[in-house]
């Protein structure tokens, strides 16, 4: 009956009797849209917004490829650009009905569209991937953020914001009566609660079959999310910032159960009884020092690049002649908490969703038990010369088990603080004195030392008054040369400060292993082919040394390409010292796997979590099909007891964090 009556009302709403009544029916219509012509124009505003949102994040060169580029957004685009439209029109209605003022509502509306727009366009050029939601929690630490922008581009867009909003305070007094909304409050509270429930769709996007699911599919929104740079540029900043809020950690590996993860625990278990076997005892205070240098990595080694004098020669004497080579990165210019999240926790990114990019910021707070390498010592520390607002890092720390944490403005004052010059980095000399004061002052217990050594983090300016390293090559354009010549110079200091901790720990009297890695490349590369040398730009230098006092009993490894979820097992190994089950794990995926990552020619910024490779001892790129049946093997239970430990019942979680047995 219902179904009968809406299409009576159908038929007479456009039925008529007579031309006079058609006119009639058509001025009403045309009345009716003069009288709320304003809300078609905002519309009109924001299509053309959204139209130069997707159309500066293309690439293009010279007339030709402009029009091209605008052709194919008119021509290819027009479903996710009217989606677009529907919800940026469905917030400015929620803000207008609120708050009753039009011109606050479209501004608001507009200054947010901007930020993301701005935000996503800089990212892209840093990192190749677009603003996700997990990026908003860095916002905590507003201000080193700003410190990566150009004060020129900060001070114009606070111009242009405040010139917003005085503009909107001056036309919203003036028109108030003319754009006020004249409607019942109850018609206006339903509204309200009307599209605060459409928008809770947000929470369901990438749900099967969820109606905020399915309109997505129905505006064919691209949801490749191991593409976030490919897919920013058909869906636009807004819907692909939506489209990444709804994310899943893992997908489940088959055959997963507690019977299934009861059995890989008990084969571990052998295993590291097995191992135990030539591997000496835990001295008391057994100590390794877990440092990610920041941006550290060889200039040398970057393809269409010359450099006539090296600045790091004593840490590439220190990987030739002892455990070193090379570390696979999954970002380039910048995702240090990845490889961090890696190195502390054995697991691995290539393992997760693509839709989960950033552990700390997403994943760590939903685990009940975050098991990692700080469990097996008696005494944690970690030394991180930069703010902590940044990936939540103190909830992280705390979470993990650190007993203190040194960073700036941290209630554990940091005592060495020196800066080179001009630099606003704390230099990598005073985080080394900072590291050896904690190492001296304990020589009873086990200790574990993570230590961030961020000299080299970005922006590299004119910092330094003597540049003593030039370099050739298409690799770098010629306005960021100097840039170059500054991150060298920053390398060589790093160099010299290395050289002097690795005198010093050998003077200490207690067992020490030291891993020393580059997070990632700066992204100062820009003229190399992202895709033709995309591994080259996703591999750092690593080393691994045991100190004067533990070097008889050290074992020194041949691995010449690692991931950072191998430095635990490999420090274990290296120190030739018992493991857990767990780590019994990670040692036979360390030696038996080739390193897992995820494919570096896909993109700079390595969003890609659902493109697992691994890259084998001669820097060769392989699928899971190319290994054999014992490492197909050695992976199936390491990605189930990953699984279990992030996104399933954590059935392995008390038996992960386990210590050392004496």
């Amino acid at each position: 009956m219902q179904k009968i009556r809406f299409i009576h009302r159908f038929i007479e709403y456009f039925a008529f009797d007579s031309i006079e009544q058609l006119t009639q029916r058509w001025k009403k219509r045309i009345h009716w849209l003069f009288v709320h012509k304003s809300y078609f124009l905002v519309a009109a505003f924001f299509y053309c917004f959204t139209f130069v949102q997707i159309f500066v994040l293309e690439p293009k060169e010279g007339w030709k490829e402009t029009i091209q580029v605008a052709l194919k957004i008119f021509t290819q685009r027009q479903a996710p650009m009217i989606l677009t439209i529907i919800i940026i029109m469905g917030f400015f209605f929620l803000l207008l009905l609120i708050s009753n003022r039009f011109w606050y509502a479209l501004t608001a509306t507009l200054i947010i569209n901007l930020l993301l727009t701005i935000s996503t366009v800089i990212k892209m050029e840093m990192r190749e991937e677009p603003v996700f939601p997990s990026d908003l929690k860095m916002l905590t630490g507003l201000s080193e953020l700003l410190s990566m922008v150009s004060p020129v581009l900060l001070i114009v867009g606070g111009l242009i914001l405040l010139l917003l909003l005085i503009t909107s305070i001056i036309v919203q007094r003036r028109l108030q009566k003319q754009y006020s909304l004249k409607i019942h409050w109850k018609r206006r509270f339903i509204s309200i609660a009307v599209l605060l429930g459409c928008f809770s769709g947000v929470f369901f996007i990438n749900h099967k079959n969820s109606p905020s699911f399915l309109l997505f599919n129905l505006f064919k929104v691209n949801k490749t999310f191991f593409n976030q740079q490919g897919a920013v540029k058909d869906n636009g900043p807004v819907i692909q910032f939506l489209n990444n809020i709804d994310i899943k950690i893992m997908e489940e590996p088959a055959g997963y159960s507690k019977e299934k993860i009861n059995g890989i625990m008990k084969k571990y278990n052998t295993k590291a009884d097995e191992i135990n076997q030539t591997r000496s005892d835990w001295l008391n205070n057994q100590t390794i020092v877990l440092n990610l240098s920041e941006s550290f990595s060889d200039p040398a080694r970057v393809p269409n690049l010359t450099v006539p004098t090296d600045p790091i020669p004593y840490i590439k004497s220190i990987i030739t002649e002892g455990t070193g080579g090379l570390m696979l990165s999954v970002g380039y210019g910048g995702g240090t908490a990845n490889m961090e999240w890696e190195g502390l926790t054995g697991l691995s990114i290539s393992n997760l969703s693509a839709s989960l990019v950033t552990p700390y910021t997403q994943l760590v707070e939903r685990q009940k038990i975050s098991p990692n390498i700080t469990d097996l010592f008696d005494e944690k520390i970690a030394i991180h010369p930069f703010t902590a607002a940044l990936y939540r890092r103190k909830q992280v720390f705390d979470k993990f088990g650190f007993d203190r944490f040194y960073y700036l403005d941290s209630p554990d004052k940091l005592t060495y603080t020196d800066k080179i010059e001009q630099s606003p980095r704390i230099s990598d000399d005073s985080a080394y004195k900072e590291t050896l004061k904690a190492l001296q002052s304990n020589t009873e217990t086990s200790q574990f030392i993570q230590l961030s050594t961020m000299q080299n983090h970005m922006p590299y300016d004119d910092y330094y008054s003597e540049l003593n390293y030039t370099a050739e090559g298409t690799a770098v354009i010629p306005n960021r040369r100097t840039e170059l010549q500054t991150y060298m110079q920053g390398l060589h200091y790093t160099d010299t400060a290395v050289k002097k901790f690795i005198q010093e720990i050998d003077k200490i009297d207690k067992p020490i292993t030291f891993v020393f890695y580059g997070d990632h490349l700066p992204a100062i590369y820009s003229g190399n082919d992202s895709k033709k040398y995309g591994l080259e730009q996703h591999q750092t230098d690593y080393f691994i040394y045991n100190n004067k006092y533990s070097r008889e009993q050290a074992a020194t490894l041949n691995k010449e390409v690692v991931a950072p979820n191998n430095f635990g097992a490999m420090a274990l190994e290296h120190a030739n010292i018992k493991v857990t089950p767990y780590y019994a794990l990670l040692t036979e995926v360390s030696n038996h796997l080739p390193a897992l990552t995820i494919d570096p020619t896909e993109s700079l910024s390595n969003r890609f979590n659902g493109k697992q490779v691994f890259v084998t001892e001669d820097s060769q790129i392989i699928q899971e099909k190319n290994l054999t049946e014992k490492q197909k093997e050695i992976l199936e239970d390491y990605r189930l007891i990953q699984y279990d430990l992030v996104a399933g019942n954590q059935y392995s979680a008390t038996w992960a964090t386990q210590k050392i047995k004496d």
